[in-house]
């Protein structure tokens, strides 16, 4: 898949002494394209929008995603809004994203059906499927 991905996203700090996430105010972008010097991995970029009101800056997030060591879950936990959980296998760092498009007022943490198709797109980039995955899978579905 040579498309790139792009929606609005906020950054989220997370406080490891209360297991809290708070969204921060910034508005932002992030954009998942096939990486230029590395073809077979993809080029993630979180973008803060100019906003004066948020206050204070942030920093851009760039990072390499490489299949098979990174995922991409929706953190059930928050009832607030819709979090995300970047996280790398390999080394265990998390980042964390808020979806920032309007979705369900009374329901802050339902998925939209926008929501569902950016994790499915994501996941076809960062899941490994090989051949022999596949095979297995319609094995596993016929008995």
């Amino acid at each position: 898949m040579s498309k790139t991905i792009r929606f609005h996203a906020g950054k989220v700090d997370y406080d490891r002494d209360t297991n809290r996430c708070t969204p921060l105010a910034h508005k932002g972008v992030i954009s998942i394209k096939p990486s230029v010097d590395e073809p077979d991995f993809y080029d993630f970029t979180w973008v803060p929008k100019a906003d004066l009101t948020a206050g204070g800056t942030v920093d851009r997030d760039e990072l390499l995603l490489i299949p098979g060591d990174v995922s991409f879950k929706h953190i059930k936990s928050c009832t607030s809004g819709r979090v995300f959980a970047l996280t790398f296998l390999s080394s265990g760092a998390k980042y964390l994203y808020w979806l920032q498009d309007v979705g369900d007022i009374d329901q802050l943490d339902k998925l939209t059906e926008k929501d569902l198709q950016i994790v499915k797109d994501i996941d076809e980039l960062i899941t490994i499927k090989d051949e022999e995955e596949e095979e297995e899978e319609k094995d596993e579905a016929k008995e």
